[in-house]
């Protein structure tokens, strides 16, 4: 059902397929010009989501930008939270705001940030970031709608690289012993994570054989192709007794020539900024929506430019101020040279490695952190690199396995993930029967 009016029951606005093919292309020019004004965000994964946010918020999904909170609104739970801009978009093609406001992404106080946060923005239903957590979520509304007798139904945009983690798995397990026919995951199955394809980072086939082992009803789509990802959908709301998955083949970076398949693009804005081999006026080139003229894009930069600028008077003003200068490198006494944490992490695992004790453990964003710096030079010290996938509380553990026969094993993930997350498992194994 198309976009309504929750107060009389008519509908605002519908598409045909042609229009949403074409809406799907303007969205993704909004998407790349959104990104370029960040100068950081997740190129790969917007892109390859944005025909499934499309046929969701502006053809299938029962929702009213005019009344966000609607308690009969289906609900759209995005647990792959980094593909944020590509939501915004949508949210702006549907309504709740004039969609030019995505260009203000990334930036303070203005409601659209790298990861979605409910309170800060009309129809963003789940705060998000740490992945393998929206699906849970899901669950637990969907079984609400069944307690309430509530006919609304309860979406789940996954990511393929987000099924490493077993939170997943028990949410799924959960919806089909509750046999949740109101609810639908769709998986965004580009084949691509940080480290590389999902099945060298941790083996994920065959996704259609384990989800219908565990009780769901399956259908897989052409992810770009609108007509069958509806026709999914309808196909879904049929379904009675267990929920659906559908798996969404589709190409990470779609539509952006210097992008597909590119796993380098996976968290970062065009390369070259406005203009060059890798920029934003090549991706427009290759999206072909007429209506992103120079002009056009010079006018959405400059709300951005204008907006950030409006944003940086009002930090000014509530920084303290002193009668010389005391931050770092203001002064001769007081001259560092900046180093990230994680230079030092691979600096130290790569000097450590010489012990062949030691072993380490990755959580797909291997060399974000310098982890690669371990085996980098020394390919003989890869047969003692596991990559365990986005599975942090199993990677504490497996560790924690080696260290009780003898090993030295080293952990990596972002400091917020790989302390607690897996909190539980560092503090029973690790912390009391392991050293690690």
């Amino acid at each position: 059902m198309p976009i309504m009016d929750s107060k009389t029951g008519k509908i605002k606005r519908d598409y045909t397929i042609e229009e949403l093919v074409e809406k799907a292309r303007e969205m993704r020019a909004y998407n790349m010009v959104s990104l370029t004004a960040a100068g950081s965000g997740h190129t790969g994964g917007t892109l390859s989501v944005m025909d499934i946010a499309a046929a969701l918020y502006l053809k299938k999904i029962r929702h009213d930008p005019q009344n966000p909170n609607w308690e009969d609104r289906d609900r759209v739970f995005w647990s792959t939270g980094h593909k944020a801009p590509a939501l915004y978009v949508a949210l702006g093609e549907a309504g709740y705001f004039p969609v030019k406001e995505v260009v203000k992404l990334r930036k303070l106080w203005s409601g659209f940030e790298g990861h979605p946060h409910r309170l800060r923005l009309a129809g963003v239903e789940l705060s998000a970031g740490s992945l393998g957590q929206g699906l849970g979520v899901a669950v637990g509304c969907a079984l609400n709608a069944k307690l309430e007798g509530k006919n609304y139904r309860v979406y789940s945009l996954n990511g393929d690289g987000e099924l490493d983690e077993g939170s997943i798995w028990e949410a799924i397990m959960c919806a089909a012993h509750y046999k949740l026919d109101n609810l639908v995951s769709i998986v965004d199955r580009n084949g691509l994570q940080i480290d590389g394809s999902t099945e060298e980072v941790m083996k994920l086939e065959s996704l259609v054989a384990k989800w219908q082992a565990f009780g769901w009803n399956t259908i897989e789509v052409d992810g770009h192709n609108i007509k069958e990802i509806l026709g999914a959908l309808d196909e879904a709301e049929k379904v009675k007794g267990k929920p659906t998955v559908i798996i969404a083949k589709t190409v990470k970076g779609k539509g952006v020539s210097y992008a597909e398949n590119v796993v380098g693009y996976h968290g970062i804005a065009p390369k070259d900024g406005r203009s060059g081999k890798e920029s934003l006026d090549r991706a427009l080139d290759d999206i072909e929506n007429s209506s992103f003229t120079k002009e056009k894009v010079d006018e959405l930069l400059k709300i951005a430019d204008d907006y950030q600028k409006e944003v940086n008077k009002k930090i000014e003003v509530s920084m303290p101020q002193f009668t010389k200068g005391y931050w770092w490198n203001e002064n001769d006494t007081m001259k560092v040279t900046m180093d990230a944490t994680r230079n030092g992490f691979g600096r130290a695992i790569k000097k450590l490695g010489s012990d062949k004790r030691v072993v380490a453990l990755g959580a797909d964003i291997t060399s974000s952190i310098r982890m690669n710096e371990f085996y980098a030079e020394h390919p003989a010290r890869k047969k003692r690199f596991f990559s365990m996938g986005i599975a942090e509380a199993n990677m504490a553990l497996v560790a924690s396995g080696l260290a009780k026969e003898g090993k030295i094993p080293f952990i990596g993930s972002y400091g917020v993930f790989v302390t607690g997350r897996n909190w539980d498992q560092l503090r029973t194994r690790c912390a009391i029967t392991t050293s690690m």
